[in-house]
This record gives C-alpha cells, structure tokens and sequence, in this order.
C-alpha cells in the first residue's frame, strides 16, 4: 500500500508539471531533467525479482511491482541510463498522463487532451501498442485506433498537418495499459525491444531472448568469480551476457538508436555524458581481468574470469565466435568443440561452479533421440560434475524428466511464446542431493 501512494504522489507531481509546461510553453527539457518522473519497465514472466533487484542496484527508487513490470521513479537522465544498462527490462515506459476511461469516446477524449506536440513534429510518425484486459465496452483491437485518431486529429487541428503510422519504426512510440476502470498513456521510449543488443546479427534456430539469458543468470545467482560453462551453447547467448556481465559492459551502449532520440525533448549532451560515463565503467572493469583457461581443455590454469562454452555443431561454435566479436568479447570467453558427454569438463568440478545449458526441446528430434539425449545429460552429469550446481532450461518437461537427477529448484519461464522450466540440480560425490 505504501509503494502504491508514493506512486501516486509521483503521477501527480509529475502531471502538475506536465500541465504547467503545456499552458506556459515553458521549455520541455528544462522540467524533464531536474523533476520525478514515473517510469514503468517491462520484462519477461518470470523475471519480475531479479528487474526489481537490476533496478535497486542502479540507484532507482522502485514504486510498485506487477506481472511482467516494475515502477520506478526517476528523472530524464535515468531513462538515458536505464536504456544503456538494463540487462533484465525489456521497455523503458515514461507515463504522461492517466484518467478513468470506460468508453472509446473518453479513450479517444483523453488521449487528445494530451499535447503530442511537445514531444515530436507533425511530419514524424507514431505507432500505439496496448495492453488490456477483456473489456465490456470495447474490443481491444479498437484502442490504438482510437488513440491513433486522436493524435493525428490534435495534430492536424493545431497545424493542419499530421504525423503518419509506422507499425515497425515509429520516432513516437505511445503504450495505452488499461487497469481496471483507468487508463494509462505512457511513451516507450526504448523503441526496440532492450533485448535486441546489436550482437546478435545471425542465429541457429531456438535462440534463447537475450533478456532471458541475462534474467536466468541472475536467478541461477551465477557472479563472475564462478566458473560457468555451456555446453550447448548454439549461438552464445548465456555465453555473450555473462561475459558483459563478468567485464561490466552495459548492453545497451552496443545499440545505435532509441526511440527518445527522436523526440524534440532530447538532450543530446546529457545522453552523451551517461554513454561515456558507462563506457569508460566498462574500460575500467576490464582493468585485470583476463579470460581463463583451464589445463583440462587448453592446458592453462583459472584465471579471474572462467567462461566456456563449447557445441558438437562447428557452424554453432562460429556463430557464437562472430557474436562475442561484436560484443566486444573477443578473447574473453574460451570455446572448444565437441560433445557434452565426450569433452573433459573445462575446469576442475570439484571447485565448485556453474553449468548452463538450453538443449534442444524436440522439434529438431524424435521422441526416442530427445530421451536419449536427456538421458545422456544426466549420466554425464552425473559422473564427471561432482561439485557443480547445474542448470538446464528446457521447453520440454516430459523430456527434462530422462535427466534421472531430481532438481532441487524450479522456474516457470518464457522464451518468446515457448512455456520453458528452468531446472537446478546440486551434485556431490556423483549422486544429487538436496
């Protein structure tokens, strides 16, 4: 109840200011980097603990937390850095305005109240998502139609000009979100999707979401001083957010563009100033560390950073070599190839340390193949793993079951619309227990 008032007083505060610089043409900018603002950011089910925890850690002051969101209070520079550094959030939604809605005539009324203008020129171009419930009063389908009409109509009444839809590419992306009897109008100012870091040009098939992957490494509670290996590791997503991770790279300062780039409101120097702050973070973290190798597969010893990663598929192997490449990585995190069962483990097991795999679900296999190869996960695992805490995620629960091992933690997750389990087994002297 607490969380839900202070975000209340927040809305309020900011929609104060909001009104003040519509009726004066104060200048936007000069509000947006020195007030509050109310910040809503998405991310995969699942994945809520570990964006709260990304959020606390980045110095935001966490508001309120939902399916799939956290709410977060911040200014103009935390959405430039939010962008930049979030490994868990998939949107970063600025919220402008809210009001009761239970028609289309007050959706369409309150989304033209709205002054679209100070954000973008007529000339730019817009696209509207929504999210809702079943509604008694209209089909969700309607909604961003009636959102879309209201803007291009402000616009063409004020300069008899109007902004056109873009579904792909939108300079103003605008989110309507409908809870219970109240609407929420909020500008994306992500664009993209924060998953699409920029490394990943090319893919095998069943990529996991970069999101995802960097998600599963907090909730596995992976930090760098652990050894992780995966040995499975197709285009080297858990490979490539580890090793950001592991050399404090932001993921964001590998994309090119943002949505709020488009915007009239844009502080170019300011957002300049928060990359080369992260930049040079990342430079300084890099300062020491080095990839490890390891006398079982490369005849080295650990070093500070210990990230492997191999596949029987040489293609897979070369993916992952051109995504870590383009993530600045190169170098960082050692591959090898071959099978699981047949590769010696690539540091020494009993230390302690981290297995990481996404193995096929079964659309590539049949049935028999798919018990077979869980099967022989398990028995690999078991007989040369003794002292790893081992993570499989796996689309297929049936065939997670041939593993033989009973897991000692569950997660419910989503890989795009694919339902996944994420199952933990702890191993000693072979044998798991709990």
């Amino acid at each position: 109840m607490r969380m839900r008032r202070e975000t209340t007083r927040v809305i309020r505060s900011w929609r104060e200011s909001f009104m003040e610089i519509q009726y004066t043409g104060a200048k936007f900018v000069s509000y947006s980097a020195l007030m509050r603002i109310p910040l809503t950011i998405t991310t995969l089910s699942g994945l809520e603990p570990v964006l709260e925890q990304e959020l606390r850690s980045l110095g935001m002051q966490v508001l309120d937390k939902a399916r799939q969101a956290v709410t977060c209070s911040g200014t103009e520079e935390s959405v430039y850095r939010l962008n930049l550094s979030l490994r868990t959030g998939l949107r970063v939604l600025w919220e402008i305005h809210r009001a009761p809605i239970q028609s289309v005539q007050e959706l369409y009324r309150e989304a033209k109240s709205i002054p679209w203008e100070h954000f973008i020129h007529p000339h730019k171009t817009i696209a509207v998502s929504v999210s809702c419930p079943m509604l008694s009063w209209a089909s969700p389908r309607y909604l961003p139609l009636a959102v879309k009409d209201a803007v291009v109509d402000r616009f063409s009444e004020t300069f008899g000009k109007r902004p056109s839809v873009d579904p792909h590419a939108p300079h103003l992306p605008i989110h309507l979100h409908i809870e219970g009897k109240v609407g929420v109008f909020s500008l994306d100012t992500s664009g993209e999707s924060l998953h699409r870091r920029g490394y990943r040009l090319e893919k095998n098939l069943a990529p996991v979401n970069e999101v995802l992957a960097a998600g599963i490494l907090k909730l596995i509670g992976w930090a760098p001083n652990f050894p992780l290996y995966d040995p499975m590791c197709g285009s080297g997503t858990f490979l490539v957010e580890a090793g950001l991770m592991a050399y404090g790279i932001p993921p964001g300062i590998l994309r090119t563009h943002f949505a709020f780039q488009n915007w009239k409101l844009f502080d170019k120097s300011l957002y300049e100033k928060v990359r080369k702050e992260l930049e040079e973070s990342a430079e300084r973290s890099k300062v020491g560390k080095r990839p490890a190798a390891n006398s079982a597969v490369t005849g080295g010893v650990p070093t500070e950073c210990s990230i492997f990663g191999s596949d029987r598929d040489p293609n897979a192997l070369e993916i992952t070599r051109r995504n870590l490449s383009r993530a600045g990585l190169q170098g960082k995190v050692r591959l090898f190839p071959g099978a699981f069962e047949a590769l010696p483990p690539p540091f020494p097991p009993e230390q302690g340390g981290f297995l990481l795999m996404n193995p096929p679900y079964g659309k590539r296999l049949k049935d028999p193949e798919l018990e077979t190869l869980y099967r022989t996960i398990g028995d690999t695992l078991k007989k040369k793993y003794a002292g790893v805490q081992a993570w499989i995620l796996s689309g297929n629960p049936e065939a997670a079951k041939h593993i033989g091992l009973r897991p000692f933690k569950k997660y419910a997750l989503k890989n795009g619309p694919l339902d996944c389990k994420l199952f933990g087994f702890t191993l000693r002297q072979g044998k798991y227990t709990t």
